[in-house]
């Protein structure tokens, strides 16, 4: 009997040292998806101090520079903070996060696509000083948006159309940054344009 018994505590112990670890490793996995939105939070709520502040910017009008990025930051905050509460509700009611995990997607990745999307995005930066932004962010969404398997002509359209007008009046008209107009004729181009919907 003493001898069974001997022979069963190891057995026992390492079982113990088992479950430990593995309570351990739970609880480590079920942490990280609470530090994600919290270094969100935190970093939304740092990085506005390093930015441009209105007061600095006198009487120009506008919006100023750090609008832009001060409203992202803003949203990143207000999100992060609700993701960061859904996620210390989670663990305190030791629910698996659902928000790290990859979802469960039956087609197939393609490679090749994703390396034609950023031979894109390359591309958009490259034409970006000579065409200017309009011409090239129109062409970019234009050929997205066909990349992407729309066909109807109408929407081909008027997406690159309203997209390019939007994005000139977020950044040029209201945050007031000096988007590239192009260089020879495409620059004549962006100033008619500019001049057309009311930013010059």
């Amino acid at each position: 009997m003493t001898d069974s018994y001997a022979d069963g505590a190891p057995e026992r112990d390492s079982q113990s040292n088992t479950s430990e670890n593995q309570q351990g490793e739970g609880i480590t996995a079920r942490l990280i998806p609470v530090l994600v939105p919290a270094l969100l939070l935190l970093a939304s709520l740092i990085l506005p101090g390093f930015m441009f502040h209105a007061g600095q910017r006198g009487s120009l009008p506008g919006l100023g520079p750090g609008a832009w990025p001060g409203a992202v930051l803003a949203a990143l905050a207000v999100f992060s903070a609700i993701w960061l509460a859904i996620e210390i509700w989670g663990f305190a009611k030791s629910r698996k996060s659902a928000s790290l995990s990859a979802p469960h997607d039956e087609d197939v990745y393609h490679y090749g696509k994703a390396i034609i999307g950023i031979v894109l995005v390359i591309a958009f930066g490259w034409l970006l000083p000579v065409l200017g932004f309009p011409l090239a962010t129109m062409l970019f969404l234009f050929i997205w948006c066909l990349y992407g398997g729309l066909r109807n002509p109408l929407v081909m359209l008027l997406v690159p159309g309203i997209g390019t007008v939007a994005l000139l009046w977020v950044f040029m008209g209201l945050a007031l940054m000096p988007l590239s107009r192009g260089m020879g004729p495409f620059e004549g181009f962006t100033i008619a344009l500019l001049q057309l919907i009311g930013i010059y």
